[in-house]
């Protein structure tokens, strides 16, 4: 279970913040903090240090904890995807990661009522489908 938390209070997992996330990185119509995610991998990711067994780069996990996001962030996603490969993990957060441990699995998606246009979610891994129940009672199609 990760350390940190979304301080910005709209979900009660960490995890699913960064799941969250993710939907907004893949956005080819979301740029708003492309500039900061720029200078966060120069700095920390193009030195991470790769198959040393080092946890997710710290600087990036508070950076994302940190993270305020905007009502025009939440509406503009519709699509989640629940997967190890994903660019947060495999970009930012932990370049060398596996997928092979649990340290980004979601354990909580309270707070997924505020993605008021989510339509389909794609449970590939790191979640479990039970746990996604509430979304299908919403109407929202799970993969």
């Amino acid at each position: 279970m990760s350390t940190y938390n979304d301080k910005a209070g709209l979900f009660s997992d960490f995890n699913f913040k960064l799941v969250v996330i993710n939907s907004l990185i893949e956005s080819d119509e979301f740029t708003r903090f492309e500039d900061d995610l720029q200078k966060l991998e120069e700095k920390f990711v193009d030195n991470y240090e790769w198959y040393e067994d080092n946890p997710p780069i710290p600087e990036l996990m508070q950076y994302f904890s940190e993270l305020v996001l905007e009502d025009s962030d939440l509406n503009s996603i519709t699509e989640l995807v629940f997967d190890g490969g994903n660019e947060i993990y495999t970009s930012y957060l932990k370049p060398d990661w596996d997928g092979d441990d649990d340290i980004f699995d979601v354990k909580n998606i309270e707070g997924y009522q505020k993605l008021v246009n989510l339509k389909t979610v794609h449970a590939i891994g790191m979640v479990d489908e039970e746990l996604l129940a509430p979304m299908i009672d919403d109407g929202i199609t799970v993969e």
